[in-house]
């Protein structure tokens, strides 16, 4: 088959988008997580806003690294104040997780959700084959 060039209404379906994305009509999702003060002292304002997202935020302004081995999609909403290390326990809350702190970056790691029960891999069976050295006992 030879290329055709596609039929005008898709050229002007994708001109009115590129339109209306540059005039601001269509603004991408984003969320309102509002962030105040510094590490010391601030205040979080979240509506609504996935726990990742929120950390995401953090890691922006103050060099908060967190590592998760669980999906953090809880829902934040509200108001929080205090110290940086107060609020992510008020948003950890329900997690097991370890907060680092070395100069000016603050690790987190969350390592699960509080009460969930760890899976322990199977023992392996001893092996049934005899070793070098127990061949000549």
């Amino acid at each position: 088959m030879a290329d055709r060039p596609s039929p005008p209404r898709d050229r002007h379906a994708v001109l009115a988008v590129a339109i209306s994305l540059a005039c601001g009509l269509i603004a991408p999702a984003k969320a309102d997580i509002r962030v105040d003060g510094d590490p010391r002292a601030l205040q979080l304002q979240a509506s609504g806003d996935s726990l990742a997202a929120v950390l995401a935020r953090f890691d922006q302004l103050f060099a908060v690294k967190v590592r998760s081995a669980v999906p953090l999609m809880s829902e934040v909403s509200g108001s929080y104040s205090g110290t940086l290390s107060q609020v992510m326990a008020r948003l950890l809350d329900g997690y097991n997780y370890v907060i680092k702190v070395d100069r000016d970056v603050t690790e987190i790691l969350v390592l699960g959700r509080g009460g969930d029960v760890a899976i322990v891999p199977k023992a392996r069976p001893a092996s049934t084959t005899k070793t070098v050295t127990a061949r000549w006992r």
